[in-house]
């Protein structure tokens, strides 16, 4: 949502030529596509999992990071329902597998993703993955990191979305912020009484300490 509103956005050039700009950013970025800059792009980088430390490897370049922390309802609810089986294990082994308990590890190592039940790596996956957060932040410093909650940014939008345009040093217009919705607020109500009550024991927690540090 908000690549596509800052993408969209006067003074930005819109990098994607296929129907799958995320695609088409990842491509450019890891230099598979062959690509000549044009001016400043809005890439989305949601797929780095363990790579995460790639972005200081650009601590010159002169870019600017917004990561979105969400709350752990929505994004578990995705996860569960939204993600294909394929993409959970992804992020699940790239980031989420360090969290699992010694036993829980074992039972791993002997029968796979079998040992684990979809929810539980869900909910480590989510813990792990908004983690990286706090070494990103850190090495990069808040002249390049800007943390934005997405339930302050939907609800409060005409404040938090000029504020983000001021990081980025982009011309800001009151009609940017037409593009959210706030029914996107909505999906946690979707979850199960036994959903809801692993992620709020597991990832709230996580969640809530990271939130306090904005």
């Amino acid at each position: 949502m908000l690549a596509s509103i800052i993408t969209g956005s006067e003074g930005m050039v819109d990098f994607a030529w296929s129907r799958d700009d995320e695609l088409d950013g990842a491509l450019i970025l890891s230099g598979e596509e062959d690509h000549i800059a044009k001016g400043r792009y809005c890439f989305q980088t949601t797929y780095l999992n363990e790579c995460y430390s790639e972005y200081f490897l650009h601590c010159g370049n002169n870019f600017k990071l917004i990561w979105l922390l969400r709350n752990p309802r929505s994004v578990v609810y995705s996860l569960l329902h939204n993600w294909k089986r394929f993409a959970l294990n992804e992020l699940f082994q790239g980031c989420g597998i360090s969290l699992l308990s010694n036993d829980l590890h074992r039972r791993y190592d002997r029968f796979g993703l079998l040992a684990v039940n979809r929810l539980t790596r869900a909910c480590l996956s989510y813990n792990a993955k908004i983690s990286q957060v706090n070494d990103i932040a850190n090495t990069l410093g808040p002249d390049m990191v800007m943390v934005v909650d997405y339930d302050d940014l939907v609800i409060n939008k005409q404040v938090m979305l000029p504020e983000i345009y001021n990081f980025i040093n982009l011309p800001y217009k009151s009609e940017y912020a037409d593009e959210i919705r706030e029914s996107s607020l909505k999906k946690a109500e979707k979850l199960s009484s036994r959903e809801r009550v692993m992620i709020d024991e597991v990832c709230m927690p996580v969640y809530e300490k990271l939130k306090k540090c904005l």
